[in-house]
């Protein structure tokens, strides 16, 4: 993700809560669809390469999001939820135009919808309106995407949950160049930094991913929390970014609708396997660890050896827990990997930064 914008001057504008541009932060060019783009009235009837199974894992995932009677106005922001929610969430459900209502399958209208809103990027309804916003699979056709969550966060009641959800990736020529031409985890990105980057005072987002598991429990849905691609990209799959205004909904404090899985007992040497050239492999990912030679530091840390095995697989279960642990502790900068000292046979964290700190002491 190609972003126009520098870093220091996005900070501030972030720190500050400035309003930022669509434009100014991806370019004009990569708001507009690419070439060719649709025909007059050419749109398709219904949202193209996306599975039936991916449709009834949205169907699932917003059951469990949506809750038994937890939200009471919901805001279908582009149409097409209905097909989707449960169905004692269809009374509350309101379009932000009659054409986007209970518009089912029909994409023609729900395209309408994303086009009055690239032409007024702003939403008919009072402050603090809503208690839940829905985006659903169109996402990639807003041309002002950090002006409407803007408009979103605006209408959202503090507390309130915005969830954007989309098919596995596909190209659209009904979508943006930025969102057309990106993959799956560039996707994931680009719909984590229009919440981000809009300003609106939304919570740090989560990403999801929902796949059909064998022995995944209630409706058989699973889910991975993160962007880590998946080991098979052509399984069918969705995805969710959900987030809040100003902390998160009461009624999923309460009862987190995608809980984290049951805390594992920590891995020890005896969980550790070995390749075929001997070397050690992370006995939470199964990556071949590397080498890794401890620095001296002001803070006298001392291993007792040369060298130690470290897991740098940034998919890495253990690794991408320890992101969202220190991000949940005030620390968004960190994170640790699993370290393997082979002439103790001690395993435990080793503390990293999101930079990549680790590897510049990596020796093979």
């Amino acid at each position: 993700m190609e972003l126009k914008i520098g870093p220091d001057e996005l900070s501030r504008a972030l720190a500050a809560r400035a309003p930022l541009s669509s434009e100014d932060v991806f370019g004009a060019e990569a708001l507009t669809p690419p070439d060719p783009g649709p025909a007059p009235g050419s749109a398709p009837s219904c949202h193209p390469r996306v599975s039936a199974e991916a449709l009834d894992l949205l169907r699932a995932a917003y059951g469990r999001l949506l809750g038994e009677g937890d939200f009471s106005q919901v805001l279908d922001l582009l149409g097409g939820s209905d097909r989707f929610v449960p169905e004692h969430v269809l009374e509350s459900l309101t379009a932000p135009a009659p054409s986007a209502r209970r518009a089912g399958a029909n994409r023609r209208l729900m395209l309408q919808v994303a086009d009055d809103l690239n032409e007024q990027p702003s939403l008919p309804f009072e402050d603090e309106a809503f208690d839940a916003v829905l985006v659903t699979l169109d996402v990639g056709a807003l041309r002002h995407p950090l002006e409407v969550f803007r408009e979103v966060g605006r209408a959202l009641q503090p507390g309130g949950l915005l969830a954007v959800a989309f098919g596995q990736a596909s190209h659209d020529e009904a979508h943006t160049r930025l969102w057309a031409l990106a993959g799956d985890r560039e996707r994931l990105m680009l719909a984590e930094a229009f919440i981000e980057f809009s300003g609106a005072g939304f919570t740090p987002p989560t990403s999801l991913t929902f796949l059909r598991g064998e022995q995944a429990g209630e409706r058989g849905l699973e889910w991975r929390e993160g962007r880590a691609p998946l080991e098979d990209p052509e399984l069918p799959h969705a995805h969710l970014v959900l987030t809040y205004r100003d902390s998160v909904a009461p009624a999923h404090r309460a009862r987190p609708p995608f809980p984290p899985p049951a805390p594992q007992p920590a891995k020890t040497k005896d969980d550790i396997r070995y390749d075929e050239a001997g070397r050690p492999c992370c006995p939470y990912c199964g990556a071949p660890m590397g080498r890794y030679e401890p620095p001296v530091t002001i803070f006298e840390i001392d291993y007792g050896v040369d060298e130690l095995y470290v897991c740098f697989e940034d998919s890495c279960e253990y690794y991408r827990r320890s992101r969202r642990w220190m991000r949940s502790q005030g620390h968004p900068g960190f994170t640790y990997r699993f370290m393997f000292n082979p002439a103790t046979g001690a395993t435990g964290p080793l503390p990293d930064s999101l930079w990549g700190g680790l590897r510049s002491c990596r020796t093979d």
